[in-house]
């Protein structure tokens, strides 16, 4: 994680920066109030520029002279049908066509096969949503039969953590030339997943759909600039963004824009969001875990916490208590999307891939990360929706030498190369531009958060699901929903951590 440590740092640098030149206006006038002089900040900015490597030429840890006899690494992941997200370009692009993502992801696969001398095969399958049951039944059959058909699977990660305690993946811990801790995996998602010292799947940059489908904060900067709201992207650098900032920055926005006397899809906010899978981002957003693990390596729950209580009653409160929120359930949840397009609110969560829809709107916007708890909070935390892939090795995978190699090139090629082309996409501008939005969307990926309890929803009884069940029926007696189903969360994750503990 050393990059973006170093991008974390930066912000904090870009912060300075801002802080020193801002004028006022529409952005707010800022004072020096950090106590940076001005000589210790232009100590910080040439300490980082000597340290900071570039995206692009980040090193891997591969040896030099890997050939693997023009072997095939055959990989297995989802296709279209049904897709939203357009899972299959992750994987498979056979040929140029002059969108900058497709090609990225082409060159990227071409200049493997060629660092290491492979052919990567790819064969998908039916394996949205509606199609669980015959992706991982194909899976199982191919392994249940000692078949050596796949040697990578990419896969939508609500469900094929199923596959783990069933015996069918290898440990990644033993694959060679995989490292999971570097820059272009996500570490939080390996040392989450990691129980009992074993860990069967894992996801990164290789995986487009993570970065698309990461939760963050739109903001409308043409209503920003209408009501005079300052500089947004200061106030996230400043450590400032915080749900009570945000009830602040909304307050007094509601506007009956068509007359009729009551708060409908039709007015003025500050908050458009919808209730369904939107929800199911702030356990991790507010730093509250459903699963932790102990001394030992096992998971345990510790979702029932005062502070959860408290998450429940102030969300509740700012969902359906707050005049300048609109908060449509999952099933008009594109109202929200209409409402920021036609500059009717100032801020709409959302996932980075709707940014796709945003493209022909006249009004400039900006992204945001999601806002933390409270100022104590140490970073902004987010999750992507679980249409993502993790990755993971069928136990009848015969090469498993040239699959970690090749897993661990494409994951840092995608880095270096897919990740800034999808960013250019999703911002419409140069992403290698030192601008504001660019550092956020950094800050936003190096907060992607893992929990056990989550990713394992489907092996869980959906513990997971609580606070979002909560928002959706518009409740906040989290103590007997919790209480109600505990014994049957807590045999399901026991039995979980067993199979883990007898897995080799």
């Amino acid at each position: 994680m050393k990059n973006y440590l170093k991008a974390a740092v930066l912000a904090v640098t870009a912060f300075i920066t801002l802080t020193a030149c801002a004028d006022s206006g529409a952005g707010g006038a800022v004072n020096n109030t950090d106590g940076v002089t001005p000589e210790s900040s232009e100590n910080v900015r040439e300490t980082i520029a000597d340290e900071i490597v570039p995206r692009e030429e980040t090193p891997d840890s591969l040896p030099g002279g890997l050939n693997f006899n023009n072997g095939e690494i055959r990989i297995l992941h989802r296709d279209s049908t049904g897709g939203f997200l357009d899972w299959q370009y992750e994987i498979a692009v056979d040929e140029e066509i002059g969108e900058i993502v497709n090609d990225a992801v082409y060159h990227r696969n071409r200049a493997v096969e060629e660092r290491l001398n492979v052919n990567i095969m790819s064969i998908s399958i039916p394996g949205d949503w509606g199609n669980m049951n015959g992706f991982l039944r194909t899976v199982r059959n191919s392994v249940g039969a000692g078949s050596d058909d796949y040697d990578l699977i990419a896969g939508y990660a609500y469900y094929i953590p199923v596959l783990a305690p069933e015996g069918l993946l290898y440990n990644l811990k033993s694959v060679p030339y995989l490292n999971p801790e570097a820059e272009w995996w996500s570490a939080d998602c390996a040392e989450q997943m990691t129980i009992d010292g074993k860990l069967y799947y894992i996801t990164g940059d290789l995986a487009l759909s993570l970065l698309r489908s990461m939760n963050v904060i739109f903001f409308n900067k043409l209503v920003a600039q209408d009501l005079s709201i300052e500089n947004l992207y200061q106030t996230v650098l400043s450590g400032d963004f915080t749900l009570d900032k945000m009830t602040e920055l909304i307050k007094d926005i509601y506007r009956d824009l068509n007359g009729d006397g009551g708060r409908d899809k039709d007015d003025m906010y500050g908050y458009a969001t919808g209730t369904g899978n939107k929800m199911n981002t702030f356990n991790a957003v507010f730093d509250q875990p459903i699963v932790r693990k102990d001394g030992a390596g096992i998971p345990q729950f510790v979702i029932n916490t005062p502070k959860m209580i408290d998450i429940v009653n102030k969300m509740h409160d700012f969902l359906y208590e707050n005049e300048n929120v609109h908060a449509a359930s999952e099933a008009l949840e594109s109202e929200a999307m209409t409402m920021f397009q036609e500059n009717r609110t100032l801020f709409m969560a959302g996932y980075l891939y709707e940014s796709d829809n945003l493209r022909a709107m006249e009004s400039d916007y900006g992204i945001l990360p999601m806002p933390k708890w409270n100022k104590e909070q140490p970073a902004h935390y987010t999750v992507s929706a679980d249409v993502y892939s993790l990755f993971c090795i069928p136990v009848t995978c015969s090469r498993l030498e040239a699959v970690g190699a090749v897993m661990e090139a494409l994951c840092a090629e995608s880095y270096r190369t897919v990740t800034p082309a999808y960013y250019e996409i999703a911002l419409k501008l140069k992403y290698s531009r030192d601008d504001e939005t660019s550092q956020m969307l950094d800050l936003i990926r190096a907060g992607i958060r893992f929990d056990f309890g989550t990713v394992n929803a489907i092996n869980l009884n959906d513990a997971g699901s609580l606070f979002r069940r909560l928002m959706e029926s518009r409740s906040t007696d989290f103590a007997s929903r919790y209480e109600a189903s505990e014994n049957i969360y807590q045999s399901a994750l026991d039995n979980l951590a067993e199979a883990y503990q007898n897995l080799p």
